[in-house]
């Protein structure tokens, strides 16, 4: 019986064995199954992004071929044109000749013009005629005279020498060298500048009333494309003011009245909603103008936006409350000079968020300074419609008597400041006015004191120089690429080494600022 019962649990054991291998056998396979399914999707899943990748490329290799033949149409269509244009004044000239030959022919009246002056332009077209640009052929020109009557002659040689002549005279008035030519001298002078440009941090102070003005703004970023071209990091600072107000003074009928005496606006409800509505305008128009340059220069160029500020409140200063207006705290300056070492631009507006998601109103020309000195930039420049440049008053007793003070080093810019009752303040940037001088009064000067404000607190946190410039065509170019040539006001610090022996700061004594002898 004993062996019948263990012979009975061997056998139970070996069926429970059985049933136990196979469901092993059954769970491996299903895993193994599961495992190939899963390999499967990634392999598909990889599939797909690579297959994307590769649209997305052929997407932009089609667009860009696509743009060529497009700018190749155009240039034949004026290409077509204009030699359609010259045959038909080939085709007129002919025609007018002939007519006169023909009434040569018939009868040739003692009183009749020569063809010369029939056909000769009045005085004031020639005069006008003599200031319009030579505009010179990119394209070979057509060979229509014969081979066999080409003769090499000296460069300098005026006109072709019907005697064979070799001795040509070096000292020719007419002898005109590539080296001769004013942009071969610009484009030497300029190259310290543009190597010691070349992959540095700029910061651009673009104001609300220049986007307004159609034909400044667009050479103005015509100019900012041209930096980018030579290898310099952007970051645009955006403001909206001018939009701002315009709004406000159509909404309320009547012109808007929250500035404050200290320089900034109390920003209400209703500001705040008109600044998030304009404020995405002007960021729109700068992207849009930005791209339109870099386009038309052959290049292309990521424009980045986005919630880089974290900001704080004024509240309530010298008894005024700023409500919804306040001042940079952090920067994310991580991600912004991620973003520019890859060559893309990085564009902020006036609009700063507090840790709790609140928006603020922060003054641009502020912005632009915090944003240069945290990001360690070498530039901050403020571009201004109504600039103002400082000269030395009649009064002065030194050579800068009523001479255009150009460059300033920092400490004179900071006694510039003190002098008028200007101070900004070192945590918040907010402007601090005490006893203001009569000149400190003037919107206008009012305005270039705060810019010299911000731009000197942004040298205090490491910007090697500040320019303060107008809005004119090419006056950015000539403000860092020459010598001697600014639009503008520029600031830098006291130890700063010039790229260029004539770009040197002028000499400005603290007793002719403290005597009030500099002038606007």
């Amino acid at each position: 019986q004993r062996r019948l019962t263990e012979e009975a649990l061997e056998k139970r054991i070996a069926e429970e064995k059985s049933k136990i291998d196979v469901a092993l056998a059954e769970a491996k396979a299903q895993e193994e199954t599961r495992l190939a399914e899963e390999q499967k999707r990634q392999v598909e899943v990889q599939l797909e992004q690579r297959l994307a990748e590769e649209k997305s490329k052929l997407d932009a290799e089609i667009a860009a071929v696509e743009e060529k033949i497009r700018r190749e149409l155009e240039l034949l269509e004026s290409g077509k044109s204009v030699k359609e244009e010259v045959v038909k004044k080939e085709v007129v000239k002919e025609e007018v000749v002939a007519e006169m030959e023909q009434e040569d022919d018939i009868s040739t009246p003692a009183t009749a013009p020569p063809l010369e002056e029939e056909l000769a332009l009045p005085d004031e077209a020639l005069d006008l005629s003599k200031d319009l640009p030579k505009l010179s052929s990119t394209t070979s020109d057509v060979l229509t005279a014969d081979v066999e009557a080409l003769e090499l002659v000296s460069m300098c040689q005026a006109e072709f020498d019907a005697t064979y002549s070799t001795d040509v005279s070096s000292s020719d008035e007419s002898c005109l060298l590539p080296t001769d030519y004013p942009f071969v001298s610009l484009l030497r002078d300029s190259s310290p500048y543009i190597v010691n440009h070349r992959h540095s941090t700029i910061v651009y102070h673009i104001p609300g009333d220049l986007i307004s003005d159609v034909e400044k703004f667009n050479s103005v970023m015509d100019d900012i494309a041209l930096t980018w071209l030579f290898g310099m990091k952007i970051v645009l600072c955006v403001g909206c003011r001018t939009q701002v107000s315009q709004r406000l003074e159509r909404l309320e009928g009547r012109p808007s009245n929250l500035k404050s005496k200290s320089g900034v606006r109390v920003t209400t409800d209703t500001a705040l909603r008109v600044l998030e509505e304009e404020a995405g305008f002007c960021r729109f128009e700068v992207e849009r103008q930005l791209n339109r340059c870099l386009r038309s220069k052959g290049a292309n160029c990521n424009v980045v936006s986005g919630c880089f500020i974290t900001a704080k409140k004024y509240g309530v200063v010298d008894g005024v409350d700023y409500q919804h207006t306040g001042y940079p705290k952090t920067l994310q300056t991580d991600r912004i000079n991620r973003f520019i070492s890859r060559s893309d631009v990085v564009l902020l507006t006036p609009l700063g968020f507090t840790e709790d998601g609140q928006a603020l109103n922060i003054k641009s020309e502020q912005l632009a300074g915090f944003t240069a000195g945290a990001l360690k930039a070498s530039k901050v420049v403020y571009f201004s419609t109504k600039p103002l440049v400082m000269r030395g008053s009649n009064n002065s007793r030194d050579a800068n008597a009523n001479q255009r003070i150009q460059m300033i080093q920092r400490s004179n810019a900071l006694q510039i400041l003190s002098y008028h009752g200007l101070k900004i303040h070192g945590k918040t940037g907010f402007p601090q006015w005490n006893s203001p001088t009569a000149a400190a009064k003037n919107p206008k000067v009012q305005s270039m004191l705060l810019k010299m404000g911000w731009a000197t607190d942004a040298l205090d946190k490491g910007v090697e120089r500040a320019h303060i410039i107008a809005c004119d065509d090419g006056a950015l170019l000539e403000e860092l690429f020459t010598a001697r040539r600014g639009y503008g006001t520029c600031i830098s610090q006291d130890d700063y080494e010039a790229p260029h022996p004539e770009d040197q700061n002028d000499d400005l004594l603290a007793d002719d600022v403290g005597a009030g002898v500099i002038g606007w």
